[in-house]
């Protein structure tokens, strides 16, 4: 991995729509990070960097009782275009990442289905990004959470579409989460095994825990910050 980084930018630039993002991803994108130009992460902190999961969770200070916690995730993010916003991690060294993000990635269809590959390359982008964090920011802890669980009949029904795909997206995420806990098993990352916090019994996204199959509600938050909590007091 190069050594040469500077960090006169540290934030994408905002004229330059970057691969495979659509209008309404670009968009989320780059409103997003006009904010965080407005407040930076700062030094001495706790980063939840990931996708519209992690966005949802809007103030995790909050959730936790702490004050040092920033949120840097971004609806509609991807495993390709996070990378792209690292710089600024890479900045401001946090004490933790805590890292949710590659449903996107095969949601939109980004990485396109392929047996035996597309669970792979997820995976290996996802410990990419921690690669590169460890690598820029040495002394942050990284955790890497394995992706949620979905329940399609709900989020059809409360969205209104579903994205096809030719192999249940259901099973994809399953095989993503086993290449993720098969990859950091070697590696000096924490797992945090979200899925099998929020699965029912059918392999769904345990009813009365999300939005709309996917997307938590309160609940489903409040159930997650009960089983992190060690992690960030610690």
């Amino acid at each position: 991995m190069p050594s040469d980084i500077t960090f006169d930018k540290i934030y994408p630039d905002s004229r330059i729509k970057l691969p495979k993002q659509a209008e309404w991803q670009f968009t989320a994108y780059q409103n997003r990070i006009e904010e965080f130009k407005k407040e930076p992460i700062g030094f001495n902190k706790i980063v939840f960097l990931g996708n519209s999961i992690i966005e949802g969770g809007k103030d995790w200070n909050e959730k936790f009782g702490s004050s040092n916690i920033v949120n840097r995730g971004i609806s509609g993010d991807m495993t390709s275009t996070m990378i792209e916003r690292l710089k600024e991690i890479y900045h401001y060294k946090p004490l933790k990442v805590f890292l949710l993000i590659g449903i996107n990635d095969v949601f939109d269809g980004v990485i396109p289905y392929k047996k035996n590959k597309t669970a792979k390359e997820v995976a290996s982008n996802i410990l990419k990004i921690a690669d590169s964090i460890k690598y820029y920011s040495n002394g942050t802890e990284v955790f890497i959470h394995t992706l949620l669980p979905i329940d399609k009949e709900k989020f059809k029904s409360e969205r209104g579409f579903y994205p096809k795909h030719n192999y249940p997206m259901e099973k994809q995420i399953i095989q993503i989460n086993r290449n993720i806990i098969r990859k950091v098993k070697r590696s000096e990352y924490q797992i945090i095994d979200i899925f099998s916090l929020f699965v029912d019994e059918n392999g769904k996204m345990t009813k009365g825990l999300s939005k709309d199959g996917l997307h938590l509600n309160e609940k489903g938050y409040e159930l997650w910050v009960n089983h992190i909590k060690e992690y960030i007091i610690n």
